[in-house]
């Protein structure tokens, strides 16, 4: 047999098979084309929804910014203030915690309870960030000014939890790491326990002075040091 001869029975065979299930063709390609489109759409949707939350977090910061600049006794501001909590609070529940439009105006949220020495409410939402946003920069960053809100509350147990949390969790060379040392430091020394405090100033200076152990040398391990002289004196 040809090979003429034997492509045209495989020709007449194709054409046989697509003459009998032609609806059955055409039907296929007309679910993947509207699948397509179905799909394009949603990109589409996701990517303008995607855009007009970050663009809804360029607006709050530009609020918060005008926010400061008022006077806190002010009607304005209070009204000012109301207005900005109301839509962080909207974009959050639309965006959720998990995202960064979601953590970003809860983040300046706190920011805002902070700045009006509401320090619970700021502790609250810097932990829903952080339980949130667990293995982000962002949770680093909230577990810090968690403790500072705690602080500031007189609780400095709860203080120096979370900044062990911050070593424990991140490790000891973490970007917040050297500042948790220092500031478990410092508390221990304002608490009159100088021995610990001495311990963790010696863990900072070890880390993060000494060159071989491989730390970028800190602001903190310098001040750590400070202390460290001043109880050999």
């Amino acid at each position: 047999m040809s090979t003429n001869s034997h492509n045209s029975k495989v020709e007449d065979k194709l054409n046989s098979f697509i003459g009998r299930n032609s609806k059955v063709i055409l039907g296929i390609g007309i679910v993947l084309i509207v699948v397509i489109i179905a799909l394009c759409i949603s990109l589409v949707v996701v990517q303008n929804t995607t855009n007009k939350r970050f663009d809804a977090v360029a607006t709050l910061e530009s609020d918060y910014n005008a926010l400061l600049v008022l006077d806190p006794e002010s009607t304005e501001y209070t009204d000012s203030a109301a207005a900005f909590r109301t839509s962080a609070e909207a974009l959050t529940d639309e965006a959720g915690l998990n995202s960064y439009p979601g953590a970003k105006a809860t983040y300046l949220l706190a920011e805002l309870a902070f700045a009006d020495q509401d320090y619970q409410t700021a502790a609250d939402y810097y932990a829903q960030i952080a339980e949130a946003q667990t293995n982000t920069y962002f949770a680093q960053l909230c577990l810090m000014n968690e403790a500072v809100c705690y602080e500031n509350l007189g609780d400095n147990d709860t203080a120096l939890e979370l900044y062990r949390t911050v070593i424990e969790t991140y490790g000891d060379h973490g970007v917040y790491a050297p500042k948790a040392m220092f500031s478990i430091g410092r508390i221990y020394d304002a608490q009159g326990e100088t021995a610990l405090a001495q311990a963790e100033f010696e863990t900072l200076t070890g880390l993060y002075l000494v060159p071989e152990n491989g730390g970028i040398p800190s602001e903190y391990a310098r001040m750590a040091e400070a202390y460290l002289i001043n109880y050999a004196e």
